[in-house]
Formats: structure tokens, sequence, C-alpha cells
């Protein structure tokens, strides 16, 4: 499984010439998370494929959490939310006729008529 340790070593090894089959033996992720931590370095979105692995490591506790009746403890699917808002800078939640632009901070709803 990709964590931001096991992308960070595996950039490492692939800058140092290591091929995907040397990436997956020596960090214990699949062939295909290798390949595509090597798509990403070679198209130079790095930053995103951390972004992604971070919320997903959020998004499984989160899970966890609900899973063992724990529930979202205080402003939790706050932090979920903001959580996406940050890794995908730029996008727009829907919801319920309001459109909510992500600017990586909590903004105000906005209806779709005042845009």
């Amino acid at each position: 499984m990709l964590t931001t340790e096991t992308i960070e070593k595996a950039i490492e090894m692939f800058e140092g010439g290591a091929t995907d089959s040397d990436v997956a033996e020596r960090t214990g992720v699949s062939p295909a998370e290798a390949r595509a931590v090597a798509n990403a370095l070679y198209l130079g979105e790095t930053e995103r494929l951390l972004r992604e692995v971070r919320l997903a490591g959020v998004l499984e506790a989160a899970a966890q959490a609900l899973r063992s009746g724990r529930g979202l403890i205080g402003d939790g699917a706050g932090d979920v939310v903001r959580e996406i808002w940050n890794s995908y800078p730029g996008a727009a939640l829907k919801t319920g006729g309001t459109q909510q632009a992500c600017t990586g901070e909590l903004d105000q709803p906005r209806t779709l008529k005042e845009e």
C-alpha cells in the first residue's frame, strides 16, 4: 500500500535509476503502485499523488471511527471536507442547489444564481 514514506522512497529510487520491479521489491508496494509513482514523477504530479495518498489515510481513519461506533468527534466531518478541498484545489463541491468553490479554505456557500 502506498504511503507518503513509500512514495518518497520510490521517488529517490527512480531518480537513482531503479526500475519498477526494483522499487516494488524494495518498498513492498505492488508493481502497479510502483508504476503509478513512476508516472507521477515523469508527469511532474508527485505533489498531487502525495495529497491523494494523505487524503486516503484521512478517509480510512474516518471510516474506521464510524465503523467502531465512535463517530467523528468534534469537527471531524469538517476536517474530512477540508482535507478533500486541500487535496483537490480548484475543484467545486455541489450540494442541494448550491456550489461551493474550493479555495482551500472554508467559504460561504453561494447559490448557482449568484455565480
